[in-house]
């Protein structure tokens, strides 16, 4: 298989969708714990222990598959405007759709916006800025990573040719490289930066180290790095023989581990590795036994992953505040109260998101992101073993616009 054929059968793609949607939902556990409601002390004290990496887990995924996407889908005849434009239309209109009620939402809770981080944040700056009182005034905070994916989309062409121009022989060792250097930057980071302002985040580390670590989009290039790896060892058939739930499991048991480390290490450092093998292994599946991740229910939550990313916490801060105010004064409810709470938010924000992905996310595809005037962007994509040819466009989409890689 050359590094422009590859498999795109349409039973693989399905688990790669739904698993989007878990990436995104573990953002959501990672911001309901942060907002907490629960009124019991040591309830919330207890599910801010046990899920405050899942946020960073789940960024550190929608890293790697961004790699793994991009290179995965890139074709021969493709050019660099209709790639820019593709990411383009991709990410702005939802981006712009929720900005507004954002900023909207910030003057009714009484934060109030600048206009410096009305810009960085309208424009998507906001990982590259240190200030931290710059980087708290955000309408949408979970918006920086949007930036970073800015700096992949930018340097995407560059990479892919250094990926594809890596000796056949050496993909593996590049692979084991790139995740060991994510794993090092932490060793880096917290030896050159010991002291500065506290983190708001984490006991013991500063807002430096959080903010090299987490945020800042050089330092999270690996994350790509290894997803465009990932992509072609897959695309070879070379990936690693592994079972998509020991993926999973490997990847639970890592996050128990990361629980009991400094957390300088679980920001980023931890992940690489094991969202690395899920999604090739995910990639990789055997399209003969389809399971729960290539369920209908799965999928249609999977396809509006990026819309739940961006409105979930607006949506989450709306509701406190029109139930009695935002934490820590705000309002607090019983264990099962806030259980059912936060179970509310997260089917609340689904169907949100589902419909400004049916409204907006999927027509702006379909309306803007090929040329009119050139045709469709259309690259054929064929598979092995007689199987026949489907067509994709280089963000993956087959002709009616849905989602398969």
């Amino acid at each position: 298989m050359t590094q422009d054929s590859i498999d795109v059968r349409g039973d693989t793609r399905p688990a790669l969708t739904s698993l989007r949607f878990v990436a995104a939902l573990l953002v959501f556990v990672s911001h309901a714990a942060f907002l907490s409601p629960f009124a019991n002390a040591a309830v919330a004290e207890g599910f801010g222990a046990v899920a405050h990496n899942a946020g960073h887990l789940g960024v550190s995924f929608f890293f790697v598959l961004s790699g793994f996407v991009l290179t995965w889908s890139a074709g021969a005849g493709d050019s660099l405007r209709s790639f820019y434009r593709r990411r383009f239309v991709k990410i702005i209109p939802n981006h712009l759709v929720v900005f507004a009620p954002a900023v909207g939402l910030m003057f009714l809770i009484g934060a109030g916006i600048g206009l410096a981080p009305f810009l960085l944040n309208l424009f998507l700056l906001q990982a590259w800025v240190w200030d931290f009182e710059l980087a708290a005034q955000s309408p949408n905070s979970p918006t920086w990573s949007l930036g970073v994916e800015v700096l992949f989309y930018a340097l995407f062409p560059l990479f892919y040719l250094v990926v594809r121009r890596i000796r056949h022989d050496r993909v593996w060792f590049w692979w084991v490289a790139t995740g060991l250097l994510v794993l090092a930057i932490p060793l880096v980071v917290g030896a050159v930066t010991p002291s500065g302002p506290p983190s708001p985040a984490f006991e013991g580390g500063t807002w430096v180290q959080q903010k090299a670590l987490l945020f800042f989009p050089i330092t999270r290039l690996p994350d790509f790095l290894i997803g465009m790896l990932t992509a072609r060892l897959v695309q070879e058939r070379r990936f690693v023989k592994i079972g998509l739930g020991w993926a999973m499991a490997l990847t639970a048991v890592v996050y128990v581990a990361g629980l009991f480390v400094p957390r300088i290490y679980a920001f980023a450092g931890l992940w690489a590795f094991p969202v690395a093998l899920l999604v090739g292994a995910a990639a990789a599946r055997d399209p003969r036994r389809p399971g729960l991740l290539e369920s209908r229910p799965a999928v249609w939550a999977g396809e509006a992953s990026y819309a739940f990313f961006l409105v979930h916490l607006p949506l989450l801060l709306f509701v406190l505040a029109m139930i009695g105010g935002l934490p820590p004064t705000g309002a607090k409810m019983g264990t099962v109260p806030g259980i059912l709470f936060i179970l509310g938010m997260a089917v609340v924000s689904l169907l949100v998101s589902r419909l400004l992905f049916v409204t907006v996310e999927r027509p702006a595809m379909q309306r803007w992101a090929r040329s009119r005037r050139t045709g469709p962007d259309w690259q054929p994509v064929t598979g092995d073993g007689g199987d026949a040819a489907r067509t994709v466009d280089g963000d993956g989409h087959d002709r009616s616009g849905r989602t398969v890689v």
